[in-house]
């Protein structure tokens, strides 16, 4: 026996989908009979059709003002509750909770994975129980790199949240992506932390990578904003605090710490060990930062290293060094 019907009197709604308007046809669904938490005689959402509810599993529409277009679809547990917009392409499965939110373009959300309060759009997988939550903004799109194929995917036990996360970049593990900006091919995984601000995001662009337990944190003050790009690496047990940004090829591990700021690193900088790099700090061009060596730029001017060269042991810069020295 089908678990619900369509009802015969239908609605010409306007939907309103990346900025364009449409006009469509809907039918609200009634359930038959008693299942799961809904009981027979009860009406749900409006469906473009048939094919958009599985008449199999407990998948249902629980609000009466969700939407639900022709080519999405809607099977096996999956619940959608709240004001939600579930346009073309869109394939919610498994135990997946969608929750007043915005769907379209080919997204599928599977296994126990949640949407609340968000907008998904264009082909990627949410899947596991990884969680899309609090005015997050999901825009995948493909073609952005050579590798055409790849999807935007956050899996897991990921968290994203009051974040943007678009093209391809990769988010899983148990990372947990706070107030910040995950972009192209940049992947966060492991245990690692993007933790920006109502001042401030974090920014991982390009093909950046942050993993491990690093943690990367945005300050509260003007320009706090923590930016990896250029297929920077962050991981191990690093920690980059405040105005820092990390260019091309740098690589900050270990116990390793970025603090305050304006700090630049670039073209092939490493920090590692237990490296400290704090204030008004420009590194480039193959510097090696390592063990307990601390560099700090201090009276307001920028102290400025330029490699090759290394920097380790118990070493204590504080000041721009003269040609030639080290």
């Amino acid at each position: 026996m089908n678990k619900y019907e369509l009802n015969p009197v239908s609605q010409r709604v306007t939907v309103e989908l990346n900025g364009e308007k449409q006009w469509t046809e809907m039918h609200q669904i009634r359930a038959l009979r008693d299942f799961s938490d809904v009981t027979a005689g009860s009406c749900g959402g409006w469906v473009a059709d048939a094919s958009c509810l599985s008449q199999h599993g407990d998948c249902w529409i629980y609000a009466e003002n969700s939407l639900v277009l022709a080519g999405a679809h809607i099977d096996g547990n999956a619940r959608v509750t709240g004001t939600c917009t579930v346009g073309d392409g869109v394939r919610i499965t498994d135990n997946a909770w969608v929750d007043n939110a915005t769907l379209s373009d080919g997204a599928e959300i599977a296994g126990s994975a949640t949407v609340q309060h968000s907008t998904v759009r264009g082909r990627c997988s949410i899947r596991d129980e990884a969680r899309v939550i609090n005015q997050s903004e999901v825009y995948a799109a493909q073609g952005m790199t050579t590798d055409a194929t790849q999807i935007l995917q956050i899996y897991h036990q990921a968290t994203v949240d009051h974040s943007r996360v678009v093209h391809q970049a990769q988010i899983y593990g148990r990372a947990i992506v706070r107030h910040a900006f995950v972009e192209h091919r940049a992947e966060v995984f492991d245990d690692a932390l993007l933790l920006g601000n109502d001042d401030n995001n974090v920014w991982v662009c390009d093909c950046a990578a942050v993993y491990g337990q690093a943690r990367i944190s945005a300050g509260t003050g003007e320009d706090q904003s923590p930016t990896l790009r250029y297929s920077s690496r962050v991981h191990g047990s690093a920690v980059i605090e405040g105005d820092c940004l990390l260019r091309h090829q740098v690589e900050v591990y270990g116990s390793a710490v970025l603090s305050g700021g304006p700090i630049m690193l670039d073209e092939g900088v490493t920090l590692c060990g237990s490296a400290r790099v704090i204030g008004n700090v420009l590194i480039e061009h193959q510097v090696t930062i390592s063990e307990e060596a601390v560099v700090e730029g201090c009276d307001g001017e920028t102290l400025h290293l330029r490699g090759p060269k290394a920097i380790g042991g118990a070493q204590r810069i504080t000041r721009t060094p003269f040609y030639g020295v080290f």
